[in-house]
């Protein structure tokens, strides 16, 4: 009696463990699925300024998964964003670095805490634009930099996405007419030598802080202004709030690239990463940030209780001039035959 008590309580479990395969096959086989793990320490909504972009990208690679032969039931792409892996963005490369974590994006400012080259990436004045920037990335010196990156570092370069915009200086302290009218303010940044220096070149005061921590700041007086974009960090900062005065110099720009740990990257098949690089090599969201920006200053000098500061060409390069007088010892540190292929790719 025991026995066949113990056959039909078998059989039932059985069948039940059969049919809820059949109704929900991804459960049994999740086991088997591959997790990608990537994380960013901004929230993806409200969009910050590159996940207005990233966005897209995750989002194409995520419906990939679903779809793509190489990818459904095999690969699960899972997002961590507004620092719930990892507080700032320094962080999560390390962690892709270290091979604790698949990917996330990055731009020069993060890459040069790997190698002091990738300095040259946003220093004002260095390159003209986002095509210049893509064309010095495929000289020879620079593939060498991006290899030498994934041997040593573990950081794999995927692909550079986009520009995200132009950085230039908000402050709430005015009225602004010269250079010598923003002597002594303090500014954030959000990290980086170049950025540090041409705060220091405009006798200003850096400060670096995480940008959960802007707002705050703004507010209780600890900084006067910042460096940013019109393309986000004027909505994600409540800047018409807290800022007046947008000084229309630019700082440079804001290469975005996607990085991924080198040694699990290489050890995708090859049809993996072809289909994983679907997204990247089909979308081009540049154009999307170029209308973007023009269309925020307008809005910005539209805005009675707003100022656009824009300069005469002379006032212009004399901004400009203290900036690039701070870099010189930065350019004695590095290889010349990367500052010989920016140039070349002009």
């Amino acid at each position: 009696m025991q026995g066949k008590f113990t056959t039909i309580i078998t059989t039932l479990i059985f069948f039940l463990v059969s049919s809820f395969t059949l109704l929900l096959p991804g459960t049994v086989i999740a086991g088997k699925v591959k997790k990608i793990i990537m994380s960013t320490a901004t929230p993806m909504y409200p969009a910050f300024a590159e996940q207005i972009g990233i966005n897209l990208y995750i989002n194409s690679i995520i419906g990939l998964t679903q779809t793509h032969p190489e990818l459904k039931d095999k690969y699960e792409f899972k997002i961590y964003d507004k620092g719930m892996l990892y507080s700032n963005q320094s962080e999560a490369l390390e962690a892709v670095s270290d091979g604790a974590l698949q990917m996330t994006y990055s731009g020069p400012h993060f890459l040069e805490e790997l190698d002091s080259a990738w300095k040259l990436g946003e220093i004002p004045g260095v390159f003209e634009n986002w095509d210049h920037y893509l064309r010095t990335m495929d000289t020879p010196a620079w593939r060498a930099l991006h290899k030498k990156m994934a041997e040593k570092e573990g950081v794999t370069i995927i692909k550079w996405l986009f520009d995200t915009g132009t950085w230039y200086l908000f402050t709430k302290i005015g009225p602004v007419n010269s250079l010598a009218d923003i002597k002594g303010q303090k500014i954030r940044f959000a990290g980086g030598e170049a950025f540090a220096k041409a705060l220091k070149g405009l006798n200003t005061i850096p400060i670096a802080l995480p940008s959960s921590e802007v707002v705050t700041a703004l507010q209780t007086n600890m900084i006067e202004g910042l460096l940013t974009d019109f393309t986000g960090g004027v909505g994600y900062y409540e800047l018409p709030r807290n800022t007046k005065y947008a000084i229309l110099v630019p700082f440079g720009n804001q290469p975005i690239c996607m990085v991924a740990n080198t040694k699990w990257w290489n050890s995708l098949p090859e049809k993996v990463r072809g289909a994983l690089n679907i997204p990247f090599d089909q979308i081009d969201v540049s154009g999307f940030y170029s209308k973007l920006e023009q269309t925020s200053i307008k809005k910005w000098d539209d805005n009675p209780n707003l100022t656009a500061v824009k300069f005469d060409d002379a006032e212009v390069a004399i901004w400009q001039k203290a900036m690039r007088s701070s870099f010189g010892d930065m350019f004695e540190k590095i290889d010349p035959t990367l500052i010989k292929a920016i140039n070349s790719a002009r």
